[in-house]
């Protein structure tokens, strides 16, 4: 990264990490690039000329939890906020004993059956968060997953693309809307040696004329909810599609979605408030 940042500090008062989450996720799309997890909050960084302080206070507005959020920016020196945040705050992530999610610099010497190398660009999808190991959770339990085609539909690190294809997948491609992590999934692929996934670069227009068995999409309810007709149009008769980035409370909003796109509930899961659901095709 080059040129002048913008750091906000975050301070939570109570702390709940999970609207520390929701803040990063909500900055994260408004052009927020690192986030560094503190005591009481998170530092967010931003290129200073895509600041704007009224960006953090619309996040903040969005906040669904009982708690009080107070920010303060400064301008700072370029950094390598992301070689920061790995070493500082990325530890190694293990899921169901058989799937290990580190970065290179970790060197894991149990014989774990799935070890994922994942070098973030963000927090986000490192896999630390509950929305990406429940979706990680229903690819190492999908006992039909050999074989089959799979979409990571806004994948970011590509770690569910990633797990997909080391359980067995056949074709698969990642798709994400922000170059950034377009490169970062490119950059994972390439170090996990699955340089046979498709990684595409759009929203769900990218999906095309394309069809998956498997769709698997960690976004947030908005985009699941405007985007539900195109997962449902991509995905095969039979197949099945998983979801997660919402609370439990959204479970109900998201199923009837689905249902009139021809999607049927066919179990959920949740960890805390989040939650995600799987749905079929007949």
């Amino acid at each position: 990264m080059t040129g002048l940042y913008i750091e906000t500090t975050l301070t939570i008062i109570p702390y709940i990490e999970d609207a520390a989450d929701i803040m990063a996720a909500l900055l994260a799309d408004a052009g927020y690039e690192t986030f560094i997890p503190t005591e009481n909050g998170t530092k967010c960084y931003i290129l200073k000329e895509n600041y704007e302080s009224s960006i953090v206070d619309e996040a903040i507005s969005q906040n669904p939890f009982e708690c009080t959020i107070i920010y303060n920016s400064i301008e700072v020196e370029d950094e390598d906020w992301n070689k920061r945040w790995v070493e500082e705050s990325f530890t190694p992530i293990s899921i169901d004993n058989d799937c290990v999610i580190h970065s290179p610099k970790h060197q894991i010497e149990e014989n774990i059956k799935y070890d994922i190398l994942i070098n973030p660009i963000m927090a986000f999808g490192s896999g630390h968060h509950q929305t990406t190991a429940m979706m990680v959770k229903w690819i190492l339990n999908d006992k039909n997953i050999n074989g089959k085609s799979v979409l990571d539909m806004g994948c970011g690190t590509a770690i569910l693309a990633i797990v997909a294809k080391k359980c067995g997948a056949g074709n698969v491609c990642a798709i994400d809307i922000d170059e950034r992590a377009y490169n970062n999934a490119k950059e994972n692929i390439a170090l996990n040696g699955c340089s046979d996934i498709e990684v595409r670069l759009g929203g769900a227009e990218a999906i095309g004329d394309s069809k998956f068995d498997i769709i698997l999409a960690n976004i947030n309810k908005n985009i699941l909810l405007s985007d539900m007709s195109i997962y449902s149009s991509a995905l095969k008769p039979g197949g099945s599609i998983y979801v997660s980035g919402f609370f439990v409370s959204d479970i109900e909003d998201l199923s009837k979605c689905a249902s009139q796109y021809g999607l049927t509930k066919v179990a959920e899961v949740s960890d805390e408030e989040w939650a995600s659901v799987k749905f079929s095709k007949i």
